[in-house]
C-alpha cells in the first residue's frame, strides 16, 4: 500500500487546527479536486470523540475522472487527530490521518498522512506519481485555510 506523509509547523495553535481538520464537511472549500464533503447520517460523540460517515466526490480534470465514495470519520478532540477510512467507490483501501501535535512555542506541528490502495491498477501507477505532490498541495491548503479562518500568518 502506497504511504504519503508530510508534516509542517503551523502558526495557528493546536485547537484552531485541530477544528480545521475536524470540519470535514469543509473540506470541499480548501481541499484540491475535492468537489463535495457532506456529513451523511449521525454523529456520534463519546468523550471527545466523534464518529461520523462523509460522502465525498473528487473531480480531477485534466483525466476527466469524477469519483465518489464514503468515508468512516473518526475525529478525536483528546488526542487531536481526526481518521477517515474507506473501501468504497475507486478505493480498495484508504486511510487518511491528520495529526496535531503542540510545540514548545504554543503553535502545532500538523501532519497528514494518506495510505491508499486503489480498485483500478491503472489508476493505481498514475496516482502513485502525483500522491506526494497532492500531499505537499492538502497541506498547502490546510494552511491557507488557517489563514483565512483566523487571519494569522502561516508560517
Amino acid at each position: 500500500m502506497p504511504h504519503f506523509s508530510t508534516t509542517r509547523r503551523v502558526n495557528l495553535t493546536p485547537d484552531q487546527a485541530y477544528a480545521i481538520a475536524a470540519d470535514v464537511s469543509s473540506y470541499k472549500d480548501f481541499i484540491p479536486l475535492l468537489k463535495r464533503s457532506v456529513i451523511r447520517g449521525e454523529r456520534k460523540i463519546e468523550n471527545g470523540v466523534e464518529r461520523f460517515l462523509a460522502d465525498l466526490v473528487l473531480v480531477v480534470p485534466k483525466v476527466n475522472m469524477t469519483e465518489s465514495f464514503t468515508s468512516q470519520v473518526t475525529a478525536d478532540a483528546n488526542a487531536h487527530s481526526v481518521t477517515a477510512t474507506s473501501s468504497d467507490g475507486p478505493l480498495k483501501s484508504l486511510k487518511a490521518v491528520w495529526k496535531i501535535s503542540s510545540t514548545a512555542d504554543g503553535r502545532a506541528d500538523v501532519s497528514i498522512t494518506l495510505d491508499y490502495t486503489l480498485k483500478n491498477m491503472m489508476l493505481q501507477m498514475m496516482a502513485g506519481g502525483f500522491m506526494d505532490f497532492a500531499a505537499q498541495k492538502i497541506m498547502q491548503a490546510f494552511e491557507d485555510r488557517g489563514r483565512a479562518l483566523y487571519g494569522l500568518a502561516v508560517s
